[in-house]
């Protein structure tokens, strides 16, 4: 998907990739985790993702309740990054008058969760950038069920399966499926009985364990 909608905020025209808006928190640490948000986005925006982020806005007078709006509802994406106040303030656990903005923007956030509980995911991304955890986002947000993005470094190599998935470039694909072998019945030319008892010059040397993911498999050896 893409939008292209004009860009207001940022006075350039519109980018051919994604509309992406990032989603975090000013953590109470000079400035380090907000630094890390804003070389994402000065990533993703290097490498045709159209990514949207509070920095650039704030150079103009906002109605920022309106903005953060706007800005989800025509995002493609919606990337909540991890932090320890990202989740308080998400999940209503601050001090008062305290983040009230991420508040309201985790509501909107909230609501698209509601409203797609099946697929919300597919579009509301979990980022966890370096010297963060994915402990560190709103529980309604799917906890360890829900596929994170790991971004560390801050580069291409780090961001990458992250990038594959904002552009449509996936690096594992199906391969094409192909025709069946034919396999013919009993009797037929000469196939073999499948007892074995027509086999001559093999020997069955028993089973062998085969590492495929995170599963064993046995497979028989025939010699």
């Amino acid at each position: 998907m893409t939008h292209s909608s004009p860009t207001a905020d940022t006075g350039s025209a519109p980018a051919a990739g994604p509309r992406v808006f990032i989603s975090y928190a000013h953590e109470p640490d000079g400035g380090v985790h907000a630094e890390r948000v804003r070389a994402l986005w000065v990533l993703l925006r290097k490498h045709g993702i159209d990514a949207r982020l509070d920095r650039s806005a704030a150079e103009r007078p906002q109605d920022w309740a309106a903005w953060m709006q706007r800005e989800i509802e025509a995002a493609d994406y919606v990337l909540t990054v991890a932090s320890p106040a990202y989740k308080r303030r998400a999940e209503g656990a601050e001090g008062p008058a305290v983040g009230e903005g991420v508040a309201w923007e985790a509501a909107l956030i909230r609501d698209v969760v509601y409203r797609n509980p099946t697929a919300w995911y597919e579009r509301i991304l979990r980022v966890v950038l370096p010297e963060g955890s994915r402990e560190d986002l709103p529980a309604f947000l799917g906890g360890h069920t829900v596929t994170h993005y790991t971004v560390d470094p801050i580069d291409v190599r780090g961001a990458e399966t992250l990038l594959r998935y904002l552009t449509g470039q996936p690096y594992e694909t199906e391969p094409a499926v192909g025709s069946a072998p034919h396999l013919p019945p009993r009797g037929e030319g000469t196939g073999a009985p499948r007892d074995g008892s027509g086999l001559t010059g093999n020997t069955f040397n028993g089973p062998t364990a085969v590492q495929i993911g995170d599963h064993n498999h046995q497979t028989n050896n025939f010699g």
